[in-house]
């Protein structure tokens, strides 16, 4: 692609931490548009999912990955297995965490686990713009303490500061290598796949109780009119009748509500008007399907 021995860098950076820390956040931060979608309740990413940043010297290929927790069942196991998998081939590891003036047991371990992979390994303090007093300098000596870490960078992936360290830091650490993607390419994920994010993420929002960790969403077929309107018809996938009444609620009330949240962002994504049609399906026990995991969660 015309960057062979000229001192262009590239390559795959791994971004890890506990489940909340803001790893999507963050990715959408530095690309600079919402590509990953975002939630308070844990777990919402359950997908490996490349975002690639590519400059005039360097094209950075983040790896975003579910958070790393103690599973609950066999769809958390995935999640883990998921996470610990995208390990492999990473040129550098992101760990995220946030300003707690110590280092968790939990970090300890797995940042000694991902040291085994001889990568180097930056950590990100996230959230500093909310870090009570003397909690950053705690957080930042206590991690240089550790032999694992190779750098540390403070930043708030809410605010912007610190990203411009962070992406120098990543960058110094890349080999020299021609891009792997071309510069227009944003995400290794179909527009399909991204409307099935947005739509579960408004199902978060909207959602309480155990509705969260047990949804899924299928785009059925996506079609553009003559007159440019895009039409899609999509299913909210829960494993349990009583989900499906919480997901519906009221006279339809919820559903109208995710479908209006989600409409008005996918034709953000999409530039065009839309109608979206949404349905409520169960299928009981996904969740519990190593088959039926791979198949909502879009895994190999």
């Amino acid at each position: 692609m015309g960057n062979e021995g000229t001192g262009f860098h590239c390559g795959f950076v791994g971004v890890l931490g506990r489940t909340n820390v803001g790893k999507s956040t963050l990715l959408n931060a530095v690309m600079g548009e919402k590509l990953l979608i975002t939630s308070a309740k844990p777990q919402s990413t359950r997908n490996c999912i490349r975002c690639i940043r590519t400059t005039s010297s360097e094209q950075i290929v983040f790896v975003d990955t579910p958070g790393l927790h103690q599973p609950r069942n066999r769809l958390g196991r995935h999640l883990m297995r998921e996470a610990l998998r995208s390990v492999r081939d990473l040129d550098v590891i992101l760990y995220m965490v946030e300003p707690q003036r110590t280092v968790t047991d939990n970090d300890r371990d797995a940042l000694h686990r991902l040291a085994r992979t001889g990568r180097p390994i930056i950590v990100l303090v996230n959230k500093i713009d909310r870090a009570r007093p003397g909690d950053l300098e705690e957080t930042l000596l206590a991690y240089a303490a550790l032999d694992e870490v190779t750098e540390i960078v403070p930043v708030s992936a809410r605010t912007g500061r610190g990203l411009d360290e962070a992406l120098a830091t990543i960058a110094s650490h890349l080999p020299e290598s021609p891009p792997l993607y071309p510069a227009e390419t944003r995400c290794d994920r179909g527009e399909e796949f991204q409307i099935e994010e947005i739509i579960r993420e408004k199902v978060m929002e909207l959602t309480h109780e155990e509705v969260p960790y047990s949804g899924a969403v299928r785009v059925k077929w996506l079609r553009q009119r003559d007159d440019g309107l895009v039409e899609i018809q999509a299913e909210i996938i829960v494993d349990r009748d009583s989900q499906k009444g919480i997901v519906i609620g009221r006279r339809a009330s919820r559903v109208r509500a995710i479908g209006e949240r989600a409409r008005r962002d996918i034709e953000r994504f999409l530039g065009r008007h839309v109608f979206l049609e949404l349905t409520v399906v169960v299928r009981p026990g996904w969740t519990k399907s190593d088959a039926q995991i791979r198949e909502l969660t879009g895994a190999a």
